[in-house]
């Protein structure tokens, strides 16, 4: 993998998460406009938070100690391997 294709696929994650907490903002915007600092908004927020957390708990933490430690080991012992699996 070339250093100009390693920047380029970081260029694209960097924006995208950009992007991504730029939309988050507007998301609370969009919240606060439709219901205030009432205790309607309060419980939007934590029925919205809640799905969120459990998704990063389980979902993205679990593959993240899944995965990372793999890649870690073909990076070291297996390099031609470590980028097909990359």
């Amino acid at each position: 993998m070339s250093k100009k294709h390693i920047i380029k696929s970081a260029g694209i994650i960097g924006f995208a998460t950009v992007i991504s907490r730029v939309l988050g903002f507007v998301r609370d915007i969009i919240i606060a406009k439709f219901f205030g600092t009432a205790k309607y908004a309060e419980a939007f927020v934590v029925a919205f938070r809640i799905p969120n957390m459990l998704r990063d708990l389980i979902g993205e933490g679990a593959a993240n100690a899944a995965f990372v430690p793999v890649l870690s080991e073909y990076a070291v012992k297996k390099k031609e391997e470590f980028w097909e699996l990359a």
